[in-house]
Parts: structure tokens; sequence; C-alpha cells
């Protein structure tokens, strides 16, 4: 499997049973089980045609014994025993959220979420902290000119605010170790000057753009490695 988004997926995962939500051609799952990070999975997606195509990879991997097929909107129709890890990827924050927090067993199992949403991330982190989630780790991966963010998070019950708002929208990734959490950083900082460009111009939230445009030098500095 080459796609570094499911990597970082694959690598923020336990095991030893996991549901890929909205799996499409089924290759996470595949891969999961093919490098013993987990036992078996379940794979699932809310449309036929791309459950036909993880079929078919499964097939291909001979691993019909150890990766279930589910055809279910989000987990609706997933069996949740045994279940110690789940993976939405590649879809928008506010889905991704929808998804888990309807879901009680979620909570009850502790179960080890990898999320990885390509937009609205800052509303997918408030809505895991404002539920009792914790984000516990972030991954920053870079596809073409694109560059992504994996969360790791676990119900832990609340009680731990989240450390600052503006953390939101740029995430816990706090350490640039690579040129994919380097990017990931740059961007992030782009965004927030930009916003507190828009937000200038209005007097009343003058100070809430100093707010960010702060947090943009702070990440900036990160970058360059001079704190």
């Amino acid at each position: 499997m080459k796609d570094k988004r499911l990597l970082c997926c694959a690598a923020l995962c336990k095991g030893p049973k996991a549901v890929d939500v909205g799996t499409d051609h089924g290759h996470l799952a595949v891969y999961l089980v093919e490098q013993g990070i987990c036992k078996c999975c379940i794979a699932s997606d809310v449309n036929e045609k791309p459950l036909a195509a993880a079929a078919e990879s499964i097939r291909a991997a001979g691993l019909e014994d150890r990766i279930g097929l589910v055809l279910s909107d989000g987990l609706d129709a997933v069996d949740s025993s045994g279940v110690s890890d789940v993976i939405a990827a590649g879809m928008g924050g506010e889905l991704i959220a929808d998804i888990i927090l309807r879901e009680e067993w979620i909570k009850a199992q502790r179960v080890n979420l990898v999320l990885q949403p390509m937009t609205k991330w800052d509303h997918l982190r408030r809505a895991l902290y404002d539920n009792g989630f914790t984000v516990t780790k972030e991954l920053a991966c870079e596809e073409g000119k694109f560059v992504y963010s994996v969360m790791q998070a676990v119900y832990t019950g609340g009680g731990q605010p989240y450390p600052c708002d503006l953390r939101y929208l740029y995430g816990g990734i706090v350490e640039p170790v690579d040129d994919a959490s380097r990017a990931y950083l740059s961007r992030q900082a782009q965004r927030l000057e930009t916003a507190a460009g828009g937000m200038i111009r209005d007097p009343e939230r003058t100070k809430q753009a100093g707010a960010y445009f702060r947090a943009a030098e702070q990440l900036r500095s990160i970058i360059e490695n001079k704190i």
C-alpha cells in the first residue's frame, strides 16, 4: 500500500479488531491484517459499489475469513463486539464527528479512534473535546500538494479542557520532526494569519485577531526551531 494517508492511519492502530469506515477499495483493512497490526477487520461503506471493490481486494489477498464486509451508514449496522479501533478517513470533519458521536459503545469500550478529516478539522477537534474525548496524538502526512492531519483519540470522560481555543485550528502537531509536519504547521500558520487579517477589520474582534497573529508567529518559530 502506497497511500501515505492510510499508512499514517495504520501507524496509529492498535488492534486486534478494527473497523474501517468508508473503506472504499478495502486497501487499509487488507494492509492492517497482512502486516499483523490487527487480527481481523470489518470494512464498511454506505454504498454497494465501493464494497464490491473492497470485496475484490480482500479476495485477491485471500483474507475473506479475516475481513468482513458491512453495508452501513457510518457504524449503524456494525457489530461492535470486540472492536478495538475505528478508522474514519477521507471524509469531512463534520461527518466524522456525527459518525463517532452517535455510537455510545465507542465510549463504553474506550475504542481507539483514528480520524483523518479532509475538511473541518477544527469542528472535529472541538466536537471530540466537547463530548469527553481526548486527542492523544496527531501525525502529519504530505501527499502531492496536500498536507493532512491524522488524529488518534479516545474517550476519557472529559474534565480536560482543550489547551487553547486556537489549537482547534492547528491541532496537536507541535514538533516539526519531518517535512510533512513542517508543511502542515506552515499551512496552519497561514490559515491563522488569513483569519486574523479578516478579523482585524472589525473593532470588536481586534483582540481575537491579535491572538491569531501571535499563534501564527509561534507556529513559525516552532517550524524554524527557534523555541
